[in-house]
């Protein structure tokens, strides 16, 4: 007897009732397809979209299989295409995506790729780009999820305890904790690279995750956002000045104004040390935190007049 064509494309799995007979004859054609070397890019691409749409008790188990097989071979077709699936996931399920305790060993995958070396438009950089688009929806996400079941067991727990279960060190706390610890924290992070590389793969990866906070400014929802600045600005403000990387202290600068802009009135708490850092910038700082700080100062100059109110003391006494 001839073996199946998608033997061995994806581990067990526990389909939900009523979807086991769908699931087994879809999964393995679509999946296939996705993940094939030899399929057409349209075809991949479309197969990747509708993975993404089946349901997370039978793609997460998948996808986080086959991305972790990939990683670790550096298939970066294999990984673009797991990645798209994961976030039409993230935007079809949400929660119950998110929820899934394989989403744990996803981030794992993702973690690795953002610290491979890159150089601007190679393929292993198209790759964590899909990495900063994915990582982002799983933290909007994380505070949906948060907020949904604020009076009961929080989701966000769940997926810390099975995180804890797995034994890896990778993260104890929340997804967005993670992205925040690993943009402010000056400790150099073990990886797998000569000695010289370390240190560039530790500020590269720190850039990575101001643009993933960057790119979540743009994706969270409305029902999420006042949360989200909450949790993350006061928090990356009260260690930018700390901070001894002079590039990453600009791209701090760079999720301030983003947040500005993307967040308008919601940063209005904190616009008064946003102006502070705005107006040290250009005194202080290299020449791309001159620039950040002279993005942000105007864009601070061109917010609702409630923030401008806030403000306009500090601008008095900077001109003095």
């Amino acid at each position: 007897m001839s073996s199946s064509p998608d033997e061995g494309v994806y581990p067990d799995y526990d389909a939900p009732e009523g979807q086991i007979d769908l699931s087994n004859r879809l999964c393995p054609l679509l999946v296939v397809r996705a993940l094939s070397k030899f399929e057409f890019e349209d075809v991949r691409r479309l197969a990747a979209e509708l993975c993404g749409r089946i349901h997370p008790k039978v793609l997460i188990p998948i996808m986080s299989y086959q991305l972790k097989n990939a990683t670790c071979v550096k298939d970066l077709l294999k990984i673009k295409a797991c990645l798209f699936s994961i976030c039409i996931s993230l935007l079809v399920n949400g929660t119950d995506a998110y929820a899934h305790p394989d989403m744990f060993w996803i981030h794992q995958a993702i973690e690795t790729i953002l610290l491979w070396p890159s150089v601007d438009g190679d393929d292993i950089s198209k790759a964590q780009h899909g990495c900063i688009d994915c990582l982002p929806l799983i933290l909007c996400t994380e505070l949906q999820a948060t907020k949904a079941v604020k009076n009961s067991i929080s989701i966000e727990v769940c997926f810390e305890q099975s995180i804890v279960s797995s034994g890896d060190s990778l993260t104890k706390d929340s997804v967005c904790s993670y992205v925040i610890h690993h943009l402010v924290c000056d400790e150099d992070i073990s990886v797998m690279l000569g000695r010289n590389e370390v240190v560039k793969a530790h500020q590269s990866f720190r850039l990575r995750m101001a643009n993933v906070l960057i790119t979540a400014c743009q994706k969270v929802p409305s029902a999420s956002k006042k949360p989200f600045v909450s949790k993350i600005l006061p928090r990356v403000l009260h260690c930018v000045e700390e901070i001894a990387n002079s590039e990453v202290r600009s791209a701090c600068i760079q999720v301030f104004f983003s947040m500005l802009y993307h967040l308008k009135s919601l940063v209005l708490p904190y616009s008064s040390d946003l102006l502070k850092v705005s107006i040290k910038s250009p005194r202080e700082g290299s020449e791309k935190e001159r620039i950040a700080g002279a993005k942000l100062l105007a864009s601070l100059m061109a917010s609702e007049e409630a923030v401008l109110q806030k403000i306009s003391g500090g601008l008095v006494e900077a001109r003095t």
